[in-house]
């Protein structure tokens, strides 16, 4: 009986995930609706979240500090809650927590606190483990540690998601209580002591909610189908086969259309039913071998090439079915593994043992290098003999970043594509000459509010940009298809992308 109720177990887990995005929405009674997780299934929170997080490297001394960050799933902004530990520097269990407050609306942060103390200049994974961690904690100056928890709220409080009100949570898990502190610029702080525990986890969301007037409000489509999330959760425990490492999750065959790309429980079976010339190719970069997954269309003729640029969590099914999409379409799919060389032992991407350590992998990488490497498989794909002399790029997240970037760094690039990602500054994008099309989902306050200044700084320097934004999609949306108002988002931002890459790739 064990076996097959762990995937049914960790399934429920993801529901939950999609559980907490309506109840942060308001469809479910908002306080404290989340759970407090125990310290053994924190991996599986950080590797099975559908929520929008990332490592950040904030300016902090002479080493920087890194910072997890999670986002809520919200069209308005948000107050930010810093969570550390006495004993503990941003361990599992602290970062678990960390998307526990994203499911209530707030932004969760967890420092590193030990960014750049472990040998070799390392972090807090660098240590041998919890003893070693807890003992470098102790001899670190309390000056020291409060310096480096106000530069991580300092950054997030400048978010454009943030509404610049903080609070914070650090835990005690050897005397086994949760102190809570809200900085209230007119009334001053205000503080809470709780029990290490569910309920006690309860009492401090709510304390929390009650001292930032924390009330999430819905997207601009509050009169969406009732929550299915545990149904999805259920389908998929009982259909999907193994997840293999990486991160990457299983699906079932069921509901991809064949003109949308797979979706999150569709995109390994997509790939194992895909019939079109498809490789993994190893590209030499210096000391690296770049691991790259290229797909072609049917047939012998000649055909545009397209850069698929990952997101956060890398070269996952979800990815590789993305290219296969695009190669049904009449593209040359060619996504470059940018955690080549990075994994345990010199590995890929499929090297890392779950999504959680892939993200934190991708921390080490600077947004130079990650160009680079896109360069370098661009180079490759240029001496193919099906490429027509056409290229665009199409990247989702961090990818969306990079496909902007892009656009900057290869002049000659037909057409980019940016899925929900940042903007570079105005002194790139005066280089830019290629057209941009960008999405953006409604429920995703961080990125979208971008959209509008960088239309105005594009057209101010006479650039090509057009942009959308959905009613009540998430981030993501074209990976959790079902949530909210992505459906809507998926089908017809898919639609713009397949047009807009045509008309400037024929």
């Amino acid at each position: 009986m064990r076996a097959p109720f762990l995937p049914i177990v960790a399934a429920i887990a993801l529901a939950a995930g999609f559980v907490a995005y309506y109840r942060s929405h308001g469809r479910i009674t908002p306080a404290a609706a989340s759970i407090l997780p125990a310290a053994e299934n924190a991996g599986n929170i950080l590797n099975t979240t559908q929520r929008h997080r990332e490592w950040v490297n904030v300016p902090a001394g002479p080493s920087g500090l890194r910072v997890f960050v999670v986002y809520p799933g919200r069209a308005d902004r948000a107050p930010a809650v810093v969570i550390t530990a006495r004993n503990q520097s941003a361990s599992k269990f602290v970062r678990a927590l960390a998307i526990r407050a994203a499911d209530e609306g707030y932004i969760g942060v967890t420092p590193d606190l030990l960014s750049g103390m472990a040998p070799n200049a390392g972090d807090s994974d660098s240590f041998a483990g919890p003893a070693a961690i807890a003992s470098a904690l102790e001899q670190m100056a309390p000056e020291e540690i409060a310096r480096r928890t106000s530069a991580a709220r300092d950054y997030a409080l400048a978010l454009p998601a943030a509404t610049g009100q903080s609070a914070s949570l650090v835990l005690d898990t050897d005397l086994h209580y949760i102190q809570a502190l809200v900085e209230r610029p007119a009334n001053g702080k205000k503080a809470g002591t709780f029990e290490l525990s569910s309920r006690g986890w309860s009492q401090a969301i709510r304390f929390l909610a009650r001292q930032t007037n924390n009330h999430p409000t819905p997207g601009a489509n509050p009169n969406l189908p009732e929550d299915h999330s545990m149904h999805i959760g259920m389908a998929m425990a009982q259909t999907a086969p193994p997840a293999p490492k990486g991160g990457g999750r299983g699906g079932y065959p069921q509901n991809k259309l064949p003109n949308l790309p797979a979706g999150v429980f569709t995109a390994r079976s997509t790939i194992l039913h895909s019939q079109l010339q498809k490789e993994f190719v190893d590209i030499p970069m210096g000391s690296v071998k770049l691991h790259t997954w290229v797909e072609y269309p049917e047939g012998n003729g000649k055909a545009p090439i397209v850069m698929v640029m990952q997101h956060g969590p890398g070269m996952d099914d979800w990815q590789r079915a993305l290219g296969d999409q695009l190669a049904l379409e009449g593209f040359i799919a060619i996504a470059v593994d940018l955690h080549s060389g990075l994994g345990p032992n010199g590995g890929n991407y499929d090297s890392f043992e779950g999504t959680d350590e892939v993200m934190r992998a991708t921390a080490r990488l600077t947004q130079d290098e990650m160009q680079r490497r896109y360069k370098a498989g661009l180079e490759w794909g240029r001496k193919l003999p099906r490429w027509n002399g056409k290229v665009a790029s199409i990247g989702f997240c961090m990818g969306g970043g990079n496909s902007f970037r892009f656009a900057v760094g290869v002049p000659e690039l037909n057409a980019a594509v940016v899925y929900y990602g940042g903007t570079p500054g105005e002194d790139l994008l005066a280089r830019i000459k290629a057209p941009v099309l960008a999405f953006y989902g409604e429920d995703d306050a961080r990125v979208t509010a971008a959209a509008e200044p960088t239309k105005a700084l594009m057209q101010k320097l006479g650039k090509a940009f057009e942009y959308h934004v959905y009613p009540h999609a998430t981030h993501g949306f074209l990976e959790f298809q079902d949530l909210a108002g992505n459906p809507l988002a998926t089908s017809d931002s898919w639609s713009k992308t397949i047009a807009f890459l045509k008309e400037h790739t024929a």
